[in-house]
Parts: C-alpha cells; structure tokens; sequence
C-alpha cells in the first residue's frame, strides 16, 4: 500500500479478530455470522464513520 500524504487523526495498534455467531445446531443446518472484532479496531471503524482519518 502506498504512503499516504493526508493527516491522520487517530493511529491504532492492536490485533483485529473474528467473530463468529452461530445460529442453531450446525448437524441441523444452523448457519454462522462473521464480523470483525477486537477493541482497536472497533474504535477505528467507529472514528472513520464520525469522518476521522484512522490508520
């Protein structure tokens, strides 16, 4: 990825997981949600939508 050249706001650092959510018994054909997780990441997303620039 490129350097960028505009002003970041926020820098995190931090580890982004994954969540899971299963939705039943999987031998029954339940299905699973995925979405991202982690607390840094969570206030990164967060910022972006408020309109900050986050890296």
């Amino acid at each position: 990825m490129p350097p960028t050249t505009s002003p970041v706001d926020v820098l995190t650092f931090g580890e982004t997981m994954v969540a899971l959510r299963g939705h039943g018994p999987f031998k029954l054909g339940g299905s699973m949600d995925l979405s991202v997780a982690g607390a840094e990441s969570n206030v990164a997303i967060g910022l972006t939508r408020l309109g900050h620039s986050v890296r």
